[in-house]
């Protein structure tokens, strides 16, 4: 998933700097809302792309890879990216020129509200699905190294679990960054005297 880099970040907000706090002019909404767009555009192709490959990989090993834990395991994980891809699809921000054009600033909003939602929540929709497999793919393995045992299996498991840890943690901390700067907006509409 992909880190918004477009806010000074949480040790601005940490130290109370007013200028991080402040709300946003409409000309740098519309600069942030095209950034965004391109942003979520390109981090689903990378998602896509990088989809297509486990894919094929995992195809690959539920053909050639010798044991019912490797076999399963790898049909498990093409499932759970299935899931994943499709899940991307149906949660990502889609653009809507129409809505751009009436009301940036609430557009903006929407858009930045759904990819954090989308975030806040990648553990459900990103890593679940794709945990069975991979737990049953790292077993298999474990097995064919004749490391059977609870301590072998979390051993060929622990490096996958620590990245999907990753994966997680940078999500939240993007998904913070989004909520401020979803405050700004609404600090911002509050100040000109906006209707929500």
């Amino acid at each position: 998933m992909t880190d918004f880099p477009d806010d000074k970040g949480l040790h601005g907000l940490w130290r109370g700097d007013g200028a991080t706090l402040a709300p946003l002019p409409l000309d740098e909404v519309k600069r942030r809302a095209a950034r965004l767009g391109n942003a979520v555009r390109r981090r689903n192709r990378v998602e896509y792309i990088a989809a297509g490959v486990v894919l094929l990989a995992f195809a690959f090993y539920a053909i050639v890879l010798p044991g019912a834990l490797l076999k399963i395991g790898s049909l498990l994980t093409i499932a759970g990216v299935l899931v994943v891809v499709w899940q991307l699809a149906r949660r990502t921000s889609r653009s809507n020129p129409g809505v751009e054009a009436s009301d940036v600033r609430a557009f903006y909003r929407a858009r930045l509200v759904r990819e954090e939602h989308m975030l806040a929540r990648v553990g459900r929709w990103y890593l679940a699905p794709m945990l069975p497999g991979l737990l049953v793919f790292m077993a298999g393995q474990a097995v064919a190294a004749g490391k059977a045992t609870l301590p072998g299996v979390l051993s060929f498991a622990a490096l996958p679990l620590l990245l999907f840890f990753g994966v997680w943690l940078l999500n939240q901390r993007a998904a913070v960054k989004l909520r401020a700067q979803i405050d700004r907006i609404d600090r911002a509409a509050d100040y000109q005297g906006d209707p929500e």
